[in-house]
C-alpha cells in the first residue's frame, strides 16, 4: 500500500481545528504518512501560531504546513494539495476528530480489490455514510466517549466495504493512480464548494471505479447545521451542473435510496453499543406494529416507563413473519426474521421457532424473557427458558390459556364458564375449525410453561379466580394495569330535559353491539341521547341518527375532554364476557362519569369495589337496561353518591405499575455477554427494514434543504415521484 498525505484545508474554526488535529497526530503514524495542513487565509491570527506550533512541538514527524497568499476556498486548497503530493490522499475536514487505526483501516479498504477510487468513512453526521440512522445527525450514545464509540465499531464491523453512489467529502481517502487518471477536483465549475466531490465521484464512475464506505472506521463529524441563502443559491446552481453532466446518476441514487442497502451496518452498531449497559428483556406477544388493543398499549407504557432502566425487544409475527424489535432509549431498530410455516391449526411446537428464540436470546444475552401472548408463539419456549436459565415472566392478558377461543364464547355468543350443556368439540370445531375436544391436552402443555415460569401474573382479582378454577395448583400474582391520564373537575349535574348516554370504545358483539343498536332503537324518552367514542363493527353504526351521535376514534388521552365536553351523563358497558382488565373503565372514570355494566368481569369488580355507578345482571335485556337508565336518570341522589365516590378514588398510574415490573425485572441475573458474531449472522440473512413512520421520516429527508446541500444533488420532480412510488409498494408489501 503507498504512503498517504492526509490534507487538511483550513479557514478559521480554531477551537474546531485543534481538537482535529490533535486526534490526527495521536492516532496517525505520521513517520510513515504525512499531514498536510492548508492555511486559506484565515482571518484568524491564532491559526498561524497554532500551526506553527503543532510543526515545531512535531519535529519528528513528517508534517508540512502550505499557506495560501489568496483565499483560494475548500476546491482551491484541496487540489493545492493534491497537486502538491504525490501520494494517496486523504481530504479530512477541519471539524472532524479521528480514531485509533483510521488511517490504516482506510488504506486497506482502498486496497481490498480492483478499481476501487474513494473511499469514505462511517460518521455520526455524514447523510449517506450516516450511523446508526442513515441520511441524518446522529449523537455519541451517551456515557460513552468517541474513542470508546469507535472502538466498538471497529470490532464490530462487518468489513465489507460496501459501494456508495458517492464520496463524502468530510473524510474521502483518493487513490494517486486515479487522481493520475481522471484528474483532481474541477475548480472552474465548482470553485466555491459544493457539488465538487460528488463531481469527482461521478467521474470515476464513468472510468469503471468504485466508491467504497470503510464500514470499520467511523469519524466524528460536527458539521454547522444551518444554511445561508447565498450557500443555497450556489448550491442550487451547482446542482444544474451535476444533472447535465450526468443524468443517468438519478437513477443511481433513487434506488440506492429507496433499498439503503447499509442498514444492517447502522443496525449493527446499535446493537454492538447498546446491548452490554443494560439488561436485555425479550417480550413475546402477539401483535405490535398496528395493534391498539389492551396487551399492545399495556406491554407499550411499560416501555415508555422502564426504558431507559432496561433494553427491551419485542417478538412478534405479522403477515407470515417473525420481526425483532429492539428499543434503546429513544433508539428502535426492526429486524425481518423468518416464516416458518404452520401445519396446525394452533401447532404447539416447532423447532425452527426454538432455534430463533435460541439465537435471539444468546445474539443479545437475553436475561429476562416476559410473555404477554402464546399466540403465534411455541411452547418450546419452555426448552429455552430451561436451557439458559432465564427470569421468566407470563402475564396473562385474556383466558387462551383455558381455550383457544380466546374469550371462552361458546360457539361465538355466550360466556361458557358455568354453562351446564355444552360440546365442547362442536364449539372448537365451528369457531376454530378444530375438529377434536383437544383441552385437556391444551391444559397439559399450559401447565409445563406454568411450572417453568418465575411469575404469573393477571390484571385482575377476578381473571384470577376463573384461572385458578382450571389450574388451581398455581400462584397467581394480580398487578394492576396503570395508566397515565388526568382526572378532570367534572361538576356533572342532571338535567331532567337532556341524559347522554355513551359507549367507549370498539363496539363489536362480543362487547355488546347488539345491545346497543336496540336501545337505541327501543329508547323513546326524547330526552335520551345516545353516544358512541370509537368505532362499530357495524358500519351503520358509524353515522349519526336522530338520537344517537358518532363521534369516531378517540386518542386515550383526550377521552377524559370529549365526555366532559359532550355532557355525557352515563357510560354503559355491554361485554357479554368477563374482561381482565378494561382500560375504558379508568378512561371514563378519569372524565368523573358514572358506569353501568353488565356484571362480569375485572370491569365490573372496579365498578361494585369502589362505587363507580351500577351492574346489571347478564341476562337482562335492552328493555331492562333502558328501564335501568331511566332509574338512574331519575334518582339524583343516589347518582350524586357516584360521583363522590368517583371524585375519591385514585387511578394506579404508569408510574406506580412500572416499579412493580421494575421489581420483577430486577430479579435474576443482571446482564449476559451478547454475541456480536451472532447479531451480526442475524442482521445479515434477515431482511433488515424500517416502519412507515422511519419511511416517511426519509421522504422527509430527501426533501430537506438539509440533504440536498450536505449532498448537492438536485432531486427533480420525477426522481422525487418515483421515490415516494418506491416508497409506498415498500409500506404496502
Amino acid at each position: 500500500m503507498r504512503k498517504c498525505d492526509v490534507i487538511i484545508p483550513i479557514y478559521n474554526a480554531y477551537d474546531a481545528l485543534k481538537e482535529c488535529i490533535e486526534t490526527v497526530i495521536c492516532n496517525t503514524n505520521l513517520k510513515e504518512d504525512r499531514l498536510i495542513l492548508i492555511n486559506d487565509k484565515s482571518t484568524d491570527e491564532r491559526i498561524s501560531s497554532l500551526l506553527n506550533k503543532v510543526k515545531d512541538e512535531n519535529k519528528e514527524k513528517d508534517i508540512v504546513i502550505l499557506t495560501n497568499e489568496n483565499n483560494l476556498g475548500f476546491v482551491g486548497s484541496v487540489n493545492r494539495g493534491m497537486k502538491y503530493s504525490d501520494n494517496d490522499v486523504l481530504l479530512l475536514n477541519s471539524d472532524t476528530e479521528v480514531p485509533k487505526n483510521w488511517l490504516e483501516n482506510m488504506k486497506k479498504c482502498a486496497y481490498s480489490g480492483k478499481k476501487v477510487a474513494t473511499v469514505t468513512a462511517l460518521s455520526n453526521n455524514a447523510t449517506l455514510a450516516s450511523v446508526p440512522r442513515g441520511l441524518e445527525r446522529n449523537e455519541i450514545p451517551q456515557n460513552i466517549s468517541f474513542e470508546e464509540y469507535a472502538n466498538i465499531v471497529e470490532k464490530c464491523s462487518y468489513c465489507d466495504y460496501p459501494e456508495l453512489p458517492t464520496a463524502h467529502g468530510f473524510c474521502m481517502y483518493i487513490k494517486r493512480e486515479v487522481l493520475d487518471i481522471v484528474g483532481f477536483f474541477d475548480e472552474d465549475s465548482f470553485g466555491k464548494g459544493y457539488g465538487e466531490e460528488n463531481d469527482f465521484s461521478f467521474r470515476c464512475l464513468n472510468y469503471g471505479y468504485r466508491n467504497l464506505l470503510c464500514d470499520n472506521v467511523i469519524v466524528y463529524h460536527k458539521e454547522s447545521q444551518s444554511f445561508s441563502e447565498k450557500r443555497e443559491k450556489l448550491c442550487k446552481e451547482h446542482e444544474k451542473i451535476l444533472n447535465q453532466r450526468y443524468p443517468e446518476y438519478e437513477i443511481k441514487l433513487k434506488d440506492w435510496c429507496s433499498k439503503y442497502p447499509i442498514k444492517y451496518i447502522g443496525n449493527n452498531i446499535l446493537y454492538s453499543t447498546n446491548l452490554a449497559n443494560k439488561k436485555n428483556i425479550l417480550i413475546l406477544i402477539h401483535d405490535w406494529e398496528t395493534s391498539t388493543g389492551g396487551t399492545t398499549l399495556h406491554v407499550k407504557d411499560i416501555l415508555s416507563g422502564l426504558k431507559e432502566k432496561f433494553n427491551f425487544h419485542i417478538l412478534s409475527y405479522k403477515d407470515g413473519i417473525y420481526k425483532l424489535y429492539s428499543y434503546f432509549n429513544d433508539d428502535e431498530c426492526i429486524i425481518k426474521l423468518k416464516s416458518i410455516r404452520k401445519l396446525n391449526v394452533i401447532p404447539r411446537y416447532n423447532n425452527e421457532y426454538k432455534e430463533m428464540l435460541s439465537n435471539i436470546v444468546e445474539a443479545l444475552g437475553i436475561t429476562t424473557i416476559h410473555i404477554h401472548h402464546m399466540i403465534n408463539h411455541y411452547f418450546d419456549v419452555i426448552d429455552v427458558i430451561n436451557k439458559y436459565k432465564l427470569s421468566s415472566t407470563i402475564t396473562l392478558h385474556d383466558f387462551y390459556c383455558i381455550c383457544p377461543t380466546i374469550n371462552m364464547l361458546y360457539e361465538g355468543t355466550t360466556f361458557c364458564e358455568n354453562l351446564e350443556k355444552k360440546d365442547c368439540e362442536r364449539c372448537l370445531s365451528l369457531t376454530m375449525k378444530i375438529n377434536n375436544n383437544i383441552l385437556d391436552d391444551w391444559h397439559n402443555d399450559w401447565n409445563r410453561l406454568f411450572s417453568c415460569v418465575d411469575n404469573i401474573i393477571v390484571p385482575s382479582e377476578d381473571t384470577k379466580r376463573r384461572i385458578n378454577k382450571v389450574y388451581p395448583k398455581i400462584d397467581i400474582k394480580v398487578v394492576e394495569h396503570g395508566i397515565n391520564i388526568k382526572k378532570l373537575n367534572n361538576d356533572i349535574k342532571l338535567n331532567s330535559k337532556n341524559f347522554n348516554v355513551a359507549y367507549v370504545g370498539v363496539l363489536s358483539n362480543h362487547k355488546g353491539l347488539r345491545t346497543f343498536e336496540k336501545i337505541i332503537k327501543e329508547t323513546n324518552n326524547s330526552n335520551i341521547k345516545y353516544h358512541l367514542f370509537g368505532i362499530s363493527e357495524d358500519k351503520k353504526l358509524n353515522k349519526s341518527k336522530k338520537n344517537y351521535i358518532y363521534h369516531g376514534k378517540y386518542n386515550r388521552d383526550n377521552i377524559a375532554n370529549l365526555l366532559k365536553e359532550n355532557n355525557i351523563n352515563l357510560v354503559c358497558f355491554f361485554q357479554v364476557w368477563p374482561e381482565t382488565f378494561s382500560y375504558t373503565v379508568s378512561e371514563v372514570v378519569s372524565a368523573g362519569v358514572p358506569i353501568l355494566t353488565y356484571d362480569i368481569g375485572a370491569g365490573a369488580d372496579r365498578v361494585k369495589k369502589y362505587n363507580f355507578g351500577w351492574t346489571i345482571e347478564l341476562k337482562n335485556n335492552a328493555t331492562d337496561i333502558i328501564k335501568k337508565i331511566n332509574e338512574i336518570k331519575n334518582n339524583p341522589i343516589e347518582y350524586n353518591e357516584k360521583l363522590k365516590s368517583i371524585k375519591k378514588y385514585k387511578i394506579k398510574s404508569l408510574e406506580e405499575m412500572n416499579l412493580e415490573y421494575k421489581k420483577i425485572y430486577l430479579i435474576g441475573k443482571e446482564s449476559e455477554n451478547f454475541s456480536c458474531t451472532k447479531i451480526k449472522k442475524i442482521l445479515k440473512e434477515s431482511d433488515s427494514c424500517t416502519d412507515n413512520s422511519s419511511y416517511e421520516q426519509l421522504e422527509a429527508i430527501l426533501n430537506s434543504t438539509k440533504w440536498k446541500l450536505v449532498n448537492k444533488i438536485n432531486f427533480s420532480p420525477q426522481l422525487t415521484k418515483a421515490i415516494r412510488k418506491i416508497l409506498r409498494k415498500i409500506r404496502k408489501a
